[in-house]
């Protein structure tokens, strides 16, 4: 079973065809640039690395209201450098894609009295397994369930209820995450801040694992690990993983 959610949390709207604003009479030394591309965070972010790589050799800065850049210099051609600048930026944002597995490991071969028994592990956790095969004594592993997350905006937390024999008596994840400072670099690394996943178990017991995490895509990063219930006879790992569209 997957659960399936869509962080688009603090994102806002892309509007507009870019181009460099020449309906309005401005001063010979300022220059608007309207995007096509760029929501307003992402363009602050923008601002920044153009400023960081012209050492502040022109004012730039956005204007929420008009939605778009405002450069200023008495040099053109410091005024164009920007702008080439930004354009390079001004691109269709990526889809990424987190999934996170859920993984029970025991040290019976066959569990007795677990609060859910598992599905087969997907053929592309392999090597992942095969790592935590080397350095843990379990004897048996076994999918959970996989969240599969769309992340957008500068973060987000969605939660959800995991497979259980007994509905009556449920586990509850909550998974967070921040793209503050973060995202996604130009090799497909993926930089969460605070990524965060709890899970809420009978009896009001709670456990947490909370870290900052770089993953490349395609990689298989191993976070652990969760002391569930004794009468679950297992403890829980995550094995995240990402896909960029």
């Amino acid at each position: 079973m997957k659960s399936f959610a869509i962080l688009a949390l603090f994102a806002s709207c892309s509007l507009g065809v870019a181009q460099t604003n020449s309906d309005i009479k401005l001063p010979s030394d300022v220059r608007i640039y309207e995007p096509k591309n760029l929501t307003a965070d992402r363009a602050q972010r923008v601002v920044n690395s153009v400023r960081y790589i012209m050492n502040n050799a022109v004012g730039l800065g956005w204007d929420d209201v008009m939605h778009a850049f405002v450069i200023r210099s008495s040099k053109p051609e410091l005024v164009d450098m920007a702008e080439s600048l930004i354009k390079r930026s001004d691109v269709p944002e990526p889809r990424i894609e987190l999934t996170v597995y859920l993984v029970r490991a025991s040290l019976s071969s066959q569990p007795a009295g677990a609060a859910f028994s598992g599905n087969p592990l997907p053929a592309d956790l392999k090597a992942a397994i095969d790592e935590m095969k080397g350095a843990f004594n379990y004897a048996h592993y076994s999918l959970w369930d996989a969240i599969i997350l769309e992340l957008k905006g500068n973060g987000g937390e969605t939660q959800g209820i995991l497979p259980a024999n007994s509905p009556a008596r449920p586990y509850v994840y909550t998974v967070g995450y921040g793209l503050d400072g973060g995202g996604l670099t130009e090799s497909k690394t993926l930089n969460l801040a605070h990524f965060t996943f709890s899970i809420k178990m009978p009896e009001d017991l709670e456990s947490h694992i909370r870290t900052d995490v770089t993953v490349r895509e395609g990689q298989k990063l191993v976070l652990g690990k969760i002391r569930l219930l004794p009468s679950a006879n297992a403890d829980l790992f995550l094995v995240l993983t990402t896909k960029v569209y």
